[in-house]
């Protein structure tokens, strides 16, 4: 049928506008009960809010349903940018989360990692002194070390496989050489740590301290963070198919509202 195209437009984009709708809501929510909303959650309003502005505007369901050109195009260019500037993100994704090489450690189940295993990018803009008190709120809020309670003695602690994060923030550095009391009460050797880093020196058995100050926990985020872009990469890619998909119908769409229309088969 000739109105295929324009009928497939307008109920796309009707999803469109309800997700945008439902973003808009949740951001505007979290921003007007900051009571109920812990830090890590406050620093995900904004994006919801930009995201379902950003999502309504690409409502083209005037120009599909009134079959006004004008609209239609301005819609296309949109999402042609789109298109554009989320393979530019998958691509820069990919490249500044390549680097990881970790260290597994002997006789353990977890593996320790490095800052030189990530790039400079990423140890640049991730965690900066600026960003991190916001991050190490959010590791708290979310109580990334209750899972290590499972583990009751040294010897099921040190079988136990430890995501990143819990490896560099729920205990002190292997090289400290501390002494297992439980998954989360560490105490130094009596004759002290054996090494001088300051990471030994930064471990608190305070369970809202830990070692969320060590660099340890900050390169576990990273390896964390590489991790859900890598992922998010791949979402991306999904999601440009999917708006490329869009495209190509709007582009029908227009042929379809033209005074002579062609034949347009999708």
């Amino acid at each position: 049928m000739a109105n295929t195209s324009n009928v497939l437009t307008t109920v796309l984009n009707v999803l469109t506008l309800l997700l945008g709708i439902v973003l808009i809501t949740a951001g505007i929510w979290t921003s007007v009960h900051p009571d109920s909303a812990t830090l890590c959650e406050k620093t995900f309003a904004k994006p919801y809010i930009f995201t379902g502005i950003f999502l309504l505007a690409l409502a083209g369901i005037a120009g599909a349903f009134f079959r006004i050109n004008s609209m239609l195009y301005i819609y296309s260019a949109v999402l042609l940018i789109m298109i554009v500037g989320l393979l530019a993100y998958v691509i820069f994704a990919l490249v500044v989360t390549n680097k990881r090489i970790s260290k597994a450690v002997s006789n353990r189940g977890y593996r320790e990692y490095r800052f030189r295993d990530y790039s400079k990018w990423l140890q640049k803009h991730v965690v900066t002194d600026k960003n991190w008190a916001n991050i190490k709120s959010c590791l708290i809020d979310s109580r990334v070390c209750l899972a290590l309670a499972r583990a009751k003695t040294s010897k099921d602690f040190y079988r136990t496989y430890l995501t990143p994060i819990e490896s560099g923030c729920c205990k002190p550095p292997g090289n400290c050489k501390y002494l297992f009391v439980n998954s989360t009460y560490w105490v130094p050797p009596k004759t002290g740590p054996v090494s001088d880093g300051s990471d030994c020196k930064s471990w608190s058995n305070d369970q809202k301290k830990l070692c969320y100050n060590c660099g340890s926990c900050k390169v576990g985020v990273l390896s964390n963070m590489r991790h859900l872009w890598r992922k998010f990469a791949m979402l991306n890619l999904s999601i440009i198919v999917f708006i490329i998909v869009i495209y190509s119908i709007s582009c029908c769409a227009i042929k379809n509202n033209e005074d002579i229309p062609q034949p347009c088969h999708i």
